[in-house]
């Protein structure tokens, strides 16, 4: 958590987040964090004159994409019927990049959740993270969204993900999502990859999502789940991580749980970092990503 952050900002949050019982206590980053990673640097090369998003063209000589340009490394991504999400462009990319779908927390911003993860993967794949739905009871300048139902929140990733395609077209590699979620995220994740295992087969969930009961498991296992990452910045989501890690291995998955200490409710910092160290073992065997240097 940035130490500049204005005294007042903690007693608005503070009496904000007393109004939900999932409000998040530690707000994500007003910049991406500096974590240690092992994914290799995209080329940043290729940025807009115009501050256009520019998608470039495909070299049919060469068989290949041109560089792909943004204005920003996130930009906002229209998407139909819902509010515009965020998506961290893989700025020079000449082939199609793999997806991560990353869900914020209560009370949290989508701009954040790109941040943290564009720098823990080094700007390699495209992370898309959808906005979901005001928080009423925050003031406005504070800026701060949730999810809704279950239902609805997976009709936003679905919208969310035809939008990225459209946009994208060929730059967008088909084939499995890596999910990730903080908090809400999370939760709202273990019933959306539970449902989908073919489509996002592997997780990243942090402080939360724990809802794993056998039956949910072995269906995730049997449809194509594979890893699951448990991520916790405190020792109650650590010994909650546990009980579903070893229903889950038991299941047949493999299932990781990487803590970063006593930090809080948070996702950026060490919690970051401890996720940026299992990265290789989260992604293994997906020929899309790179090879570890």
């Amino acid at each position: 958590m940035p130490s500049n952050r204005p005294l007042l900002f903690f007693v608005v949050l503070g009496f904000a987040a007393a109004l939900s019982p999932i409000s998040c206590t530690t707000p994500g980053p007003s910049s991406p964090a500096t974590v240690n990673s092992t994914m290799p640097e995209a080329s940043a090369d290729a940025q807009g004159d115009e501050g256009d998003l520019d998608s470039g063209q495909p070299d049919t000589a060469a068989g290949a994409l041109s560089p792909l340009v943004a204005p920003a490394e996130l930009v906002p991504l229209p998407v139909d019927k819902y509010r515009d999400a965020v998506v961290s462009v893989p700025i020079g990319a000449v082939e199609s990049r793999p997806i991560v779908l990353a869900l914020h927390g209560n009370y949290d911003r989508p701009e954040w959740q790109c941040e943290v993860w564009r720098s823990v993967t080094k700007g390699y794949p495209f992370i898309v993270c959808p906005r979901g739905i005001p928080r009423l009871d925050a003031p406005r300048a504070l800026d701060r969204w949730t999810y809704g139902k279950g239902a609805d929140v997976r009709k936003e990733v679905d919208a969310v993900l035809s939008a990225l395609k459209e946009r994208f077209g060929d730059y967008v590699a088909s084939g499995p999502i890596l999910y990730v979620g903080f908090s809400l995220g999370a939760i709202h994740g273990a019933g959306i990859v539970s449902s989908d295992a073919e489509r996002f087969p592997r997780a990243v969930l942090i402080e939360g999502g724990y809802a794993w009961p056998t039956a949910r498991a072995k269906s995730y296992a049997a449809a194509g789940g594979k890893r699951i990452l448990f991520a916790c910045g405190q020792r109650t989501c650590k010994g909650a991580a546990a009980v579903p890690a070893k229903t889950l291995e038991r299941a047949g998955l493999e299932v990781r749980t990487v803590y970063g200490g006593e930090v809080g409710h948070t996702y950026d910092g060490l919690v970051a970092e401890e996720v940026a160290h299992a990265w290789r073992w989260l992604i293994a065997d997906d020929p899309r990503w790179p090879e570890q240097p």
